[in-house]
C-alpha cells in the first residue's frame, strides 16, 4: 500500500475514534443527572481568580475577602 493511503487511513481512523468518544460523552451527559450537575457547578466557578497565590500570604486577613475560606 502506498504511503499516502496509509496516512489517509490513519487520519480517517482517528476521526472515527474521535467521533465515537464525542458521541459516548454526549450520551453519558444526557443520561446522568450527576454529570449534568457537575458541569453546571464548574460553569459557575471563577477560573480567572488565583486564590491560592493570595491565601499563601503571611497576613492573616489576606483571605477574608474571598468566599469559600
Amino acid at each position: 500500500m502506498p504511503h499516502q493511503y496509509q496516512v489517509f487511513e490513519k487520519i480517517a481512523f482517528s476521526l472515527v475514534v474521535l467521533s465515537a468518544v464525542v458521541c459516548s460523552s454526549f450520551i453519558a451527559y444526557e443520561s446522568s443527572p450527576e454529570l449534568q450537575y457537575a458541569v453546571a457547578v464548574t460553569e459557575k466557578l471563577d477560573w480567572t481568580a488565583n486564590y491560592a497565590a493570595v491565601c499563601v500570604s503571611p497576613m492573616a486577613t489576606a483571605c477574608t475577602a474571598y468566599p469559600g475560606d
